[in-house]
């Protein structure tokens, strides 16, 4: 090859490493032959959904593409998310969801670039965010020092507490966190007098998962 013809090739073969799988730049055409996927089972939770389902049995699969989309407009909204590159995996996660919130899914697979019919359309619900901490005060308990104390979460997957603090009604900001789940109070001595200070407390899950805030506590100095 030329070392003009490399030069301009070049670019483009850095233009396909960036973009990481090829598989998500590859258009199928439509094999009505190839297998369909019709039972897969899901497994929400409020920050990821698992997928399971039957191994495919058929020589003609190379792998699965996974297909996500908006419920209140159907299959139009269905975008390519992720693909499983072999025959004989039969699990996958999407992490890319949010809590309390409706999805559908279909599932294809793959064959010498093309692609099954989508199978039947799967609809899942994530659950809601835990319920956050229950209780907190915050109490000076010297000229410029607060104590924050809370109700520990009742939930055995907390393994951590965010504390957040807003200063004279401002922006709310990240001031630390407090391992343990039964750990209950903080002591704040980055505070002066004349000020405002309120405090909101998320728990977090071994997972990742964020509780709701809790109710607000404030206290002036």
């Amino acid at each position: 090859m030329k070392k003009s013809t490399l030069l301009l090739f070049l670019p483009f073969l850095l233009l396909l490493s960036g973009c990481g799988s090829m598989k998500g730049l590859v258009i199928y055409d439509i094999d009505p032959t190839l297998k369909v996927i019709t039972q897969v089972r899901a497994l929400p939770a409020s920050n990821a959904v698992g997928f399971e389902w039957k191994k495919l049995e058929s020589n003609r699969v190379h792998g699965i593409n996974i297909y996500r989309g908006n419920p209140h407009t159907g299959k139009q909204s269905l975008k390519r998310i992720g693909a499983v590159g072999n025959r004989y995996a039969t699990h996958f996660v999407d992490t890319k969801v949010t809590p309390d919130t409706d999805y559908i899914y279909t599932f294809t697979t793959f064959f010498l670039g093309k692609e099954s019919p989508h199978g039947a359309v799967l609809h899942v619900k994530t659950p809601p965010r835990l319920e956050g901490v229950t209780f907190a005060k915050a109490y000076a308990v010297a000229p410029k020092v607060v104590k924050l104390l809370w109700r520990p979460h009742t939930n055995p997957s907390i393994n951590r507490y965010i504390i957040e603090r807003s200063i004279n009604g401002g922006k709310w900001k990240h001031i630390t966190q407090i391992k343990g789940q039964l750990s209950a109070e903080y002591i704040d001595s980055f505070v002066k007098r004349g000020y405002t200070y309120s405090y909101r407390i998320l728990a977090k899950s071994y997972d990742g998962i964020l509780t709701k805030p809790s109710a607000v506590t404030s206290i002036s100095l």
